[in-house]
C-alpha cells in the first residue's frame, strides 16, 4: 500500500452540497459530487473499485451511476473504459438511486473508498495501486434534474 495519500480528501467535492435527483414530478435519487484524488487525471478503466457509504450503510453497487464528461455508466463498467478520461478539475456525479430521494435539510456522512491503479507506474505488468479514502457530511440542498 502506498504511503502517498494527500489527495485522498479531494475525492469528496468541497463545497459540493448533495442533491435530490427529479425527473418531472418524481425523485429518482440523489447526487453527490467527487473529484479524482490526484495531481493528474486517469482513465476510468485505471479504477479498480469505488465504494460509497452514505450514514455507515454501504449503497450497492447497482443503485450506483457515475457521470462524467456527459455521459454515464454504471461502476461495474469501468474496467472497459480505457478511452473515458477523467481529469482532475472535472467534478463526476454519482447518482444513487432511492426512490424519494433525501429530505431536504438533512445531513449525511458520505464516505468514498477508492483503489485505483496509476498506470505511468507500470514497470513488467505491476503497478502502484493506491487507496483513497474521503469522508464528508453533507447537507441535501437542493434538486436537479439534469446531469
Amino acid at each position: 500500500m502506498a504511503q502517498f495519500q494527500a489527495y485522498n480528501k479531494l475525492l469528496i467535492s468541497q463545497n459540493e452540497e448533495i442533491l435530490n435527483y427529479k425527473v418531472g414530478e418524481y425523485t429518482l435519487g440523489y447526487v453527490i459530487h467527487c473529484q479524482y484524488p490526484s495531481y493528474r487525471g486517469t482513465y476510468l478503466s485505471c479504477i479498480e473499485s469505488m465504494n460509497v457509504y452514505v450514514d455507515g450503510e454501504e449503497i450497492p453497487e447497482e443503485k450506483i451511476y457515475f457521470n462524467l464528461n456527459g455521459k454515464q455508466f454504471l461502476l461495474k463498467q469501468f474496467q472497459d473504459l480505457y478511452k473515458e478520461y477523467w481529469f482532475i478539475l472535472n467534478k463526476a456525479k454519482l447518482l444513487i438511486l432511492v426512490d424519494g430521494g433525501l429530505k431536504q435539510g438533512s445531513r449525511h456522512n458520505i464516505e468514498i473508498k477508492m483503489s485505483h491503479k496509476i498506470p505511468y507506474t507500470g514497470y513488467f505488468g505491476s503497478y502502484l495501486v493506491l487507496a483513497g479514502d474521503d469522508k464528508k457530511t453533507l447537507e441535501v440542498k437542493g434538486e436537479v434534474n439534469t446531469l
